[in-house]
C-alpha cells in the first residue's frame, strides 16, 4: 500500500522559509496570547510546508519545531469547547474544528514524510518516528471527535491503518519512540500507539464523558501492550477484533466481518491478556482515595466488557416515530416530581412483572421503566383539593424554602426506536442541548395527553451529526421511584444544607436492594446521611457507591444503627 499525499511543488519567491533557524525565530515570534492569530499564522505556515519539495531531513526538523506551539495551541483550543453543551455552535464549534483541522495538518506533515522516504525505501529513525507522530496526530482527530461526540473526518482510519502497515513493511512497528509536546505522552512503540486507538475506539467512547474519554486513552499508555495484533486469529479464543489494514475502516469484532480467504492485510487484536493491567488500575482504585486521572470503577468495568465477547441483544428493538419531552437533572425532575408518596404512581409490582438482569453492553433494560404520574402539576389545582403545586411540595417536604421551577427546561426529541426498557432517541435541529453522557433525565411519551407519566433513565451515549443531528441512548431505571431529601449528618443542620435525590425501591426478584439516587458530591460510601420522606427523616449509612455518572451517585445504604 502506498499513502496517499498531495502533489508537491518547488518553493517560490516569497514562499515561507523552512530553515530550522528561520522557523525557529518564526515560532519565539509567535502571538500566543492571541490564540486566533496564532492558529491562522500556524495554518497558513503548515500548508506551504505540505506543499513544499523540501531535502527529507529540512521537512523532519521544521515538522519537530512545530510540535510544540500546535500543542500549546491545543490546549488552549480544548478550553474553549469541552464542557460546552453538545452539539457544539457559534465560536465552541468554530475552536474544535480549528484544533481537529490543526491535528490534520500536522498528521499530513507527518505521512508526506514518511510516503516519500518509503518511496526512496529510505528506512531509520526519521522514517520511524513520522509514522509515530502522524498516528498520534490522527489519534488526535478521533479524541476531539469523541469528546465533542461527531463523526471523525473520512479517511482518518484510512490513514492509520496505512500507516501502521508502513510500519510492519519495514520493521518499525515495534520500535519506541518519544511522544509528541504534549503532557501525557510517553515513550512507545508505533504498534503500541496504534493499538491505543484501536483500544478507545473499541472501548465505546461515545458511552464516555468527555473527560473519561482522554482518561482511558491516557490509561492505554498502561494498557496496551498487554494486548497482540496477529495475522491469523485461528484457534485463539482471544482474537475478538479485527483490522482491516487496506480500508478505511475502524476495528470491530471478528464475528461481525467476513472471514473469506487468505488477506494478507487482515491483523487480528487479542485482547484476553487485558484484565491484568485493568484490574490492577481497579486495585489502585479501591486502594487509595486519591483517583486523580482515573475514571470511575464502574467505568474501568465497563471497559473490560467492552474488549470481552461480542454481546447479544436480550431485547428487540422497535422502530418508532413518536414525539417525547426530555427534562434533564436530577434538581430540575425532583421539583416536578416531589409531592406526596401516595400521589406516585408506578409501572406495576415487580413480582407479578419479573425484571431482567441488566448489562451495560447488553442493551441494558429492565421490562418495566420508572413512571411517576404529575397531572397535580397541571391547571391552577394542581395538587388536588385546591392544593397547588407548591403547597404539595411543602406538605412532601416541610420546612422546605425550595420552590418548584415556574417553566422547567424540557426539550423536544423524536423517537428513532425502543427495546424493553431503553430508547434512542434524535434530536433534528443545530440547538444545542442540556444532554451529556451519564445525565439523570425523565422522558414523558405522551405529550400530547392531559395525562403527563414521567419514566426515570439515564444518558448512556450520545453522537452528534450533521445529517441526523444529536441522537441519545437512554437506559431506563428501576421500576418506581420517590423524591426524598438527604444532608450529611456532620454538617450544620437547616433545610438549606438538604440536597435533593430518589430512592429506588428494592426488587426482590432479582434481589436487588433499594438504592439513592444523590447528588455526586459532597455524598461519599462510609458516611451518616439524614434521609428525609415525606414528613419523616431518618439516619443511614451510604454502605457502597455503585455509580457515580459525574451528574449523580446511586448508593447502597442501611440504617445508621446497623452499619
Amino acid at each position: 500500500m502506498q499513502l496517499q499525499i498531495p502533489e508537491l511543488r518547488k518553493p517560490g519567491e516569497g514562499s515561507f522559509k523552512t530553515d530550522a533557524r528561520t522557523v525557529s525565530q518564526w515560532i519565539e515570534d509567535l502571538p500566543l496570547i492571541n490564540i486566533d492569530k496564532t492558529v491562522t499564522l500556524l495554518e497558513g505556515a503548515l500548508d506551504e510546508l505540505n506543499g513544499y519539495i523540501l531535502p527529507d531531513a529540512e521537512r523532519f526538523e521544521t515538522l519537530e519545531l512545530f510540535t510544540r506551539p500546535v500543542a500549546h495551541v491545543n490546549d488552549s483550543l480544548k478550553k474553549k469547547y469541552l464542557g460546552r453543551p453538545i452539539p457544539l455552535e457559534g465560536s465552541a464549534l468554530a475552536h474544535a474544528e480549528k484544533a481537529i483541522d490543526l491535528c490534520l495538518r500536522m498528521a499530513t506533515g507527518y505521512k508526506i514524510l514518511a510516503a516519500l522516504l518509503d518511496r526512496k525505501t529510505i528506512t531509520g529513525p526519521q522514517m520511524a518516528t513520522a509514522i509515530h507522530r502522524a498516528i498520534q496526530y490522527y489519534s488526535e482527530i478521533l479524541i476531539s471527535n469523541y469528546q465533542t461526540y461527531t463523526r471523525h473526518p473520512a479517511g482518518t482510519w484510512g490513514n492509520l491503518n496505512a500507516l501502521y502497515a508502513l510500519a510492519e513493511k519495514h520493521g518499525l512497528a515495534t520500535q519506541a519512540i518519544a511522544g509528541i509536546a504534549t503532557p501525557h505522552e510517553a515513550t512507545t512503540s508505533i504498534e503500541d500507539s496504534y493499538k491505543q486507538i484501536l483500544l478507545l475506539c473499541l472501548a465505546c467512547p461515545y458511552r464516555l464523558r468527555q473527560s473519561e474519554i482522554r482518561q482511558v486513552h491516557n490509561l492505554l499508555t498502561r494498557w496496551a501492550p498487554y494486548s497482540k495484533l496477529l495475522e491469523s486469529g485461528d484457534g485463539d479464543t482471544g482474537d475478538y477484533f479485527s483490522c482491516q489494514l487496506d480500508s478505511d475502516e475502524p476495528p470491530a469484532y471478528k464475528a461481525l466481518r467476513q472471514a473469506g480467504g487468505a488477506n494478507s492485510y487482515r491483523r487480528f487484536l487479542s485482547t484476553r491478556d487485558m484484565a491484568e493491567p485493568v484490574n490492577g488500575t481497579l486495585s489502585e482504585y479501591r486502594s487509595s482515595r486519591q483517583h486523580i486521572g482515573l475514571p470511575e470503577e464502574k467505568t474501568l468495568q465497563r471497559l473490560l466488557m467492552s474488549w470481552g465477547v461480542m454481546p447479544e441483544r436480550r431485547f428487540t428493538r422497535h422502530r418508532r416515530d413518536d414525539e417525547v419531552q426530555l427534562l434533564m437533572g436530577l434538581d430540575n425532575i425532583h421539583g416536578m416530581i416531589a409531592k406526596p408518596a401516595n400521589s406516585v404512581e408506578t409501572a406495576g409490582d415487580s413480582e407479578e412483572h419479573p425484571i431482567r438482569d441488566s448489562e451495560y453492553l447488553r442493551d441494558p433494560t429492565f421490562e418495566q421503566s420508572t413512571v411517576v404520574n404529575i397531572d397535580w402539576l397541571t391547571g391552577s389545582n394542581a395538587g388536588g383539593n385546591g392544593q397547588s403545586a407548591d403547597d404539595a411540595r411543602t406538605q412532601a417536604f416541610p420546612g422546605s424554602s425550595i420552590r418548584t421551577p415556574e417553566k422547567p427546561s424540557m426539550e423536544l426529541w423524536k423517537v428513532q426506536d425502543m427495546s424493553a426498557g431503553g430508547y434512542s432517541l434524535r434530536r433534528e435541529t443545530d440547538k444545542a442541548s442540556g444532554a451529556q453522557v451519564g445525565e439523570l433525565v425523565a422522558i414523558n411519551t405522551d405529550v400530547h395527553k392531559d395525562e403527563t407519566s414521567w419514566q426515570l433513565g439515564v444518558i448512556r451515549w450520545m453522537k452528534s451529526t450533521r445529517q441526523h443531528g444529536l441522537e441519545l441512548g437512554i437506559q431506563m431505571l428501576a421500576p418506581g421511584a420517590r423524591a426524598i431529601r438527604a444532608a450529611i449528618c456532620d454538617e450544620k443542620p437547616g433545610e438549606e444544607n438538604k440536597m435533593n435525590g430518589f430512592l429506588l425501591p428494592e426488587i426482590r426478584v432479582l434481589n436487588q436492594p433499594a438504592t439513592l439516587l444523590l447528588p455526586s458530591l459532597p455524598f461519599r460510601a462510609g458516611c451518616t446521611t439524614k434521609l428525609q420522606q415525606e414528613a419523616n427523616e431518618e439516619r443511614i449509612t451510604l454502605t457502597q457507591q455503585l455509580e457515580n455518572t459525574g451528574s449523580f451517585a446511586q448508593f447502597l445504604f442501611a440504617p445508621a444503627e446497623d452499619a
